[in-house]
């Protein structure tokens, strides 16, 4: 019997996932990008503030701003 892997995106290809339509130039929030990764992936194992860094340099090299608000109500 062979086994067979399982491929399980990384949080960095799941963020690029979410993020990857959002036109150069525009505003990419953290709130929603972090929202968007978690329901894909309850069981990721980053941290938001893993998340947050891997969020910014995905946007930055995209040519995207980034929108920290996170702790807005």
């Amino acid at each position: 019997m062979r086994l067979q892997a399982v491929y399980k995106p990384t949080a960095a290809e799941r963020i690029d996932a979410v993020i990857h339509p959002i036109p150069v130039g525009s505003i990419v929030s953290v709130r929603d990008t972090i929202a968007a990764v978690r329901k894909g992936d309850p069981f990721l194992q980053e941290t938001d503030c893993e998340l947050v860094e891997i969020i910014v340099d995905e946007a930055r090299f995209r040519g995207q701003f980034v929108l920290f608000d996170i702790r807005e109500s």
